[in-house]
């Protein structure tokens, strides 16, 4: 005999009916708190908590609200500083300004100095071309023994830039006729 595996469990449906009761029981709860106001007498703030004329008095008192004169005059010293602060800046703006175009103008005049400068220095540079030029074919024009007499009492710097612009074989007789110490220093600054 074979028997039929029809059996179930009974406790399962204990376990339907246990869940649809939570089920409903939820949906009810949910529906009672998301009333409207008013719907269901027992939702809501209770009377002794509800914010009434005394409760609202009693925390007036706790939290001294700033009456409206007084935020008015410290909007009005607030505002006289910002105009105090705006006229400092503004006199500051002013010396600026005035100090700027001091400063320009100081530039202009040093630029037509350095210019006047620089324009001297190239007069003084050609003349000192010129003046060396003329002493160069003076010394050309003498006898090698004078012409080193007069190189012996120059300047070596001088006498150095002489004897550069003089032809090598001048320059040479020359150099052979000075004392040998200053041949020798004039040589070497020949070749620098």
């Amino acid at each position: 005999m074979e028997r039929a595996a029809t059996h179930t469990w009974p406790g399962w449906n204990v376990l339907a009916c246990c869940l649809l009761v939570g089920l409903l029981g939820k949906i009810a709860i949910s529906a009672a708190l998301m009333a409207p106001k008013g719907f269901i007498p027992w939702v809501g703030p209770r009377a002794s908590e509800a914010a009434t004329p005394a409760n609202t008095e009693v925390a007036a008192e706790k939290q001294p609200a700033p009456t409206v004169p007084r935020v008015l005059s410290l909007l009005e010293k607030e505002r006289q500083a910002l105009r105090t602060r705006e006229q400092a800046v503004a006199a500051k703006e002013d010396q600026l300004r005035v100090l700027k175009t001091e400063v320009e103008t100081r530039l202009k005049e040093l630029s037509a100095i350095q210019q006047r400068a620089m324009e001297f220095l190239e007069e003084e540079k050609r003349m000192q071309g010129e003046q060396n030029r003329h002493l160069v074919a003076t010394l050309e024009a003498m006898p090698p023994d004078r012409a080193g007499k007069l190189l012996e009492k120059m300047d070596d710097e001088v006498a150095a830039q002489i004897l550069r612009r003089l032809k090598g074989k001048e320059a040479g007789a020359i150099l052979s006729l000075l004392n040998p110490d200053k041949a020798a220093r004039l040589s070497q600054k020949l070749l620098k």
